[in-house]
C-alpha cells in the first residue's frame, strides 16, 4: 500500500485548511466532527486568523505547523487551490482531500488539470475535487462535512467499505445503514477523480484487513480493465462487491449499420462484466444498503445460493414469500421425504412440513414447540437441501419473542445454509437480540427475497481464470489485415478471407463480375449455391432482397445474376458486385459479433441469429479473451438455448463454444480503436460452426 493512499484513508495527523469556528464554515465543521467522534491523531486547523477550533490550537499557515501532517483537508474555494498546492508540498503533506466544486464538473477542466499537474509533480495524492471526503470509523476519522453526522453522537464501526462517485449518495447510504444498526468501516467519496479514482479506492479496501464487504456506486469509468482486476482480487480474497451502476441508458456501441448497434448498450455491457466477475448487482441505493448489510452480518461465509426454505407462522405469509422468491429468481424446493420425516416430531401436528413450512401460531404459543424450534432450524440448515432458511416472524409478546430470538441465535451458523430473518412487528427487545448475534433482520418481506436473489445471482461459481483458450489459439489471429479509414465497411468476401486465413470456417465463395463468371464459379463450388450482392452501401442484404438461396442449376444462377445486376444499376450502388457462395449444411443460426467498448475493451456478443437477431433481442455479452467455460456460460444465458427449437447445448454446445473462443481470439488481432465485426448467421451443427455472412465496420481506424 502506498504512503499516499494510507495517508488519505487512514491518516495519523490532519491539517484542515480554511477551518475556523464561524457557523457554516466547512473546515470548522470537519474539525468539530474529528473532536466529536474521537479521532486520536493530531489535528491542525489552518486559517489566516490563527484561531483555535473545537479546542485544537489554530495556525495561520501551513508553514507554521509543528510537524508534517499526513493529510490536508482543503476547505477553500476552487480558485485558491492551485496556489495552495506548493504550500502543501513544502509542509510535507502526503495527500489532500479537495472538497471544493467549480472544477471539471462545471466546465473548468483547465483549473482541475493545473491542480492535478502541480500535485503530481510534488508527489501529493489527491481525492476529489468536488467530493464529500472520507470517513474511517475505526480511527474516528471524519474527513468530511456531511451534515448527517451532526445528528448522531457515535459512529458505529463495521466491516463495510463504501466507494461512491456521488458524495450525496454515499452520505445517505452511510446514514441509512447506521440508523438500521449497521456500521461502515470506510466511506470514500471520489468526486471528480482528478487523481485517485473509484478503482484505486476499491483496490485499497480489498487489501484492507478490516473490510469484509465492498459497496460502490459508479457512474462511469475509463479504466474498465482496472475494475475487472479489482473484482477478481476481491473474489480471491472472499470479499463480496456490491455495485450500484448509475447512468445506465447511454449507448455503448454506435455502429448503426450493424445489428450490434441496436442490441448493445452501456447497461448491458456493465451487467455482463459485473456478472462475469461475480459482483452483486443492485438497482437502488436502498438495495445497496440492504444487501451490503446482510452480507456484512454473514461475512466470512460463502455467498448463499438459490434454494430457500421458507419458515413462517401462517400459510398465507409463506405462500406470498414463495411467490416473491420466484420473482427474485430463487427456488423453493420441496423437501425430501427423509428430511420431512425428521422434521415432523419437532413441529405441531397441524403444521405443514413441506416448503413453505407453516409452523402455525401453535408453534410459538406453546412451550414444548418453542423448545424444539432450535432443533428444527438446525435440521433445516444442515440437511443439504437449502442454501437459505428464511424465517418470518411477527407480532407476539416480548417474552415469547425473546425466547424465539434466543432460539434463532442458538441455531445461527450451525449448518451450511444461511439463516435469514424477516421481522414485522416483532418485539424490539427480541429484534435487538438477533442483531447483537450478528443476524441481519429484514424489515420487509420483499426486501428479504430481493436481497437473497441479488446475492444468489452472484453466488454461481464464476470459476478460476483459465490460461488455456483453445489449442494453438494464436493461430486464430488474422493475417494480412488491410489498411482502413474511419467509417470503412469491408466487403463480405474480404471478411471471409480474413476469417478463413485465421482458421475459422466459412463457405467457399467467389466474386463474379458477369453471369457466366457466376455460372463457372457455381460449377466449381458445386450446386446448390447462394448468390449475394456485396456492397458497402447495403449492409442488410436480406432486407433489400439481394440474397438468393438454394440456386440448384446454371439457369437459376444466371437469372439471379441478371436480376442483381439490374438492381445494382437501379439502386445506384457503386463498387457493388455479385458473390457466389457455397450453400452450407443447414444448422441452428447464431448471431455473433465483437466490438471494442470504450470502457471494457473487446466484447463478444452472441444471440439468436438470422432474421431473429433484433426481433427476439436475445443477446448476451462477455469480455475477451474467452475460454470454453466462459463461452458456454455466454450461451447458457440465452433464452434461445433453452427453447426446444433453439440451440441444443447438449448436442451443439461444444462446437458453438469452440467457435466463439476462436472468434474472440481472432478479434484480439484486429488493430483498430473502434470497430464492429458481425457474423449473422453462424450456422451450428454437432459437427461444427461455420460463418455464413460477415460485416466489418471500422468506426475509428487509429491503432490501439
Amino acid at each position: 500500500m502506498s504512503a499516499g493512499l494510507r495517508a488519505l484513508f487512514g491518516p495519523r495527523s490532519v491539517a484542515v485548511v480554511g477551518a475556523r469556528e464561524a457557523e457554516g464554515n466547512r473546515g470548522g465543521t470537519a474539525v468539530r466532527f474529528l473532536r466529536k467522534f474521537g479521532y486520536a491523531g493530531e489535528v491542525f486547523p489552518v486559517h489566516p486568523s490563527g484561531e483555535p477550533v473545537a479546542g485544537y490550537a489554530g495556525y495561520r499557515g501551513l508553514a507554521d505547523l509543528p510537524c508534517a501532517p499526513d493529510l490536508a483537508i482543503v476547505g477553500v474555494g476552487a480558485a485558491r487551490v492551485p496556489d495552495l498546492v506548493p504550500q502543501l508540498a513544502e509542509a510535507g503533506v502526503a495527500a489532500a482531500i479537495l472538497w471544493a466544486g467549480g472544477f471539471a464538473e462545471t466546465g473548468n477542466a483547465g483549473l482541475q488539470e493545473q491542480v492535478t499537474e502541480r500535485a503530481r509533480a510534488a508527489g501529493i495524492r489527491l481525492l476529489g475535487p468536488n467530493c464529500l471526503g472520507v470517513v474511517n470509523t475505526a480511527l474516528g476519522f471524519t474527513g468530511t462535512f456531511a451534515s448527517w453526522l451532526s445528528g448522531v453522537d457515535t459512529l458505529l464501526p463495521g466491516r463495510i467499505g463504501m466507494v461512491s462517485q456521488s458524495g450525496g449518495l454515499a452520505a445517505s447510504a452511510h446514514s441509512w445503514a447506521q440508523a438500521a444498526g449497521t456500521g461502515f468501516g470506510h466511506m470514500i467519496s471520489t468526486g471528480n477523480e482528478a487523481d485517485v479514482g473509484a478503482v484505486e479506492a476499491l483496490a485499497y479496501l480489498v487489501d484492507d484487513p478490516g473490510t469484509a464487504v465492498l459497496a460502490c456506486y459508479l457512474e462511469g469509468l475509463t479504466d474498465g480493465a482496472g475494475l475487472v482486476s479489482v473484482l477478481r482480487a476481491a473474489r480471491r480474497a472472499g470479499k463480496p462487491v456490491v455495485v450500484l451502476k448509475g447512468g445506465r441508458s447511454a449507448v455503448s456501441a454506435q455502429a448503426i449499420a450493424a445489428h450490434t448497434g441496436a442490441l448493445a448498450g452501456q447497461a448491458r455491457i456493465w451487467d455482463a462484466v459485473l456478472e462475469q466477475e461475480g459482483a452483486v448487482r443492485v438497482t437502488s441505493a436502498q438495495e445497496l444498503v440492504e444487501v451490503t448489510s446482510f452480507l456484512a452480518a454473514q461475512a466470512d461465509r460463502p455467498l448463499p445460493g438459490r434454494r430457500v426454505v421458507v419458515v413462517s407462522h401462517g400459510g398465507g405469509q409463506g405462500i406470498v414469500a414463495a411467490d416473491l422468491c420466484y420473482d427474485a429468481g430463487l427456488e423453493v424446493p420441496l423437501l425430501s421425504t427423509a428430511t420431512r420425516r425428521l422434521l415432523a416430531p419437532l413441529l405441531p401436528s397441524i403444521a405443514s412440513n413441506r416448503n413453505p413450512i407453516d409452523l402455525t401460531p401453535e408453534a410459538f404459543t406453546r412451550t414444548e414447540w418453542r423448545k424444539t424450534f432450535p432443533e428444527a432450524l438446525r435440521l433445516l440448515a444442515s440437511c443439504g437441501e437449502a442454501d437459505v432458511v428464511l424465517v418470518q416472524l411477527g407480532a407476539m409478546s416480548a417474552a415469547a419473542g425473546e425466547e424465539l430470538a434466543l432460539a434463532l441465535c442458538e441455531a445461527h451458523d450451525t449448518g451450511p445454509a444461511t439463516l435469514a430473518v424477516h421481522c414485522k412487528g416483532f418485539p424490539p427487545t427480541a429484534e435487538a437480540l438477533l442483531k447483537a448475534e450478528g443476524i441481519h433482520v429484514f424489515a420487509e418481506q420483499a426486501s428479504a427475497t430481493v436481497t437473497l436473489g441479488r446475492v444468489a445471482a452472484a453466488a454461481r461459481d464464476v470459476g478460476a481464470e483459465s490460461a488455456r483458450l483453445v489449442a494453438d489459439a494464436v493461430r486464430h489471429r488474422p493475417r494480412g489485415v488491410p489498411h482502413a479509414v474511419d467509417g470503412q465497411v469491408f466487403p463480405e468476401h474480404e471478411v471471409h478471407r480474413l476469417l478463413a486465413e485465421a482458421g475459422l470456417r466459412t463457405p467457399r465463395g467467389v466474386v463474379a463480375p458477369s453471369a457466366e463468371d457466376a455460372v463457372a464459379a457455381a460449377r466449381d463450388i458445386g450446386f446448390p449455391v447462394v448468390l449475394k450482392v456485396v456492397s458497402p452501401e447495403v449492409t442488410h442484404r436480406a432486407d433489400a432482397g439481394l440474397v438468393r438461396l438454394g440456386l440448384s442449376d446454371e439457369d437459376a444462377v444466371r437469372k439471379a445474376h441478371d436480376e442483381f445486376t439490374a438492381a445494382i444499376a437501379r439502386l445506384g450502388l457503386t463498387g457493388a458486385s455479385c458473390f457466389v457462395q457455397e450453400q452450407a449444411e443447414s444448422g441452428t443460426e447464431l448471431f455473433v459479433s465483437v466490438f471494442r467498448d470504450p470502457v471494457f475493451g473487446l466484447v463478444v456478443s452472441c444471440g439468436a441469429g438470422g432474421v431473429l437477431a433484433e426481433l427476439l433481442d436475445d443477446v448476451a455479452f462477455a469480455t475477451v479473451p474467452l475460454d470454453e467455460r466462459k463461452a458456454l456460460r455466454l450461451l447458457e444465458k440465452l433464452r434461445f438455448t433453452r427453447h426446444p427449437k433453439g440451440l441444443d447445448l447438449t448436442v451443439a454446445g461444444k462446437p458453438a463454444a469452440e467457435f466463439l473462443v476462436a472468434f474472440a481470439e481472432f478479434a484480439r488481432g484486429l488493430p483498430w480503436a473502434r470497430f464492429v465485426l458481425e457474423l449473422n448467421p453462424v450456422s451450428v451443427t454437432a459437427a461444427g460452426a461455420i460463418a455464413l455472412d460477415g460485416l466489418l465496420i471500422v468506426e475509428r481506424s487509429s491503432l490501439v
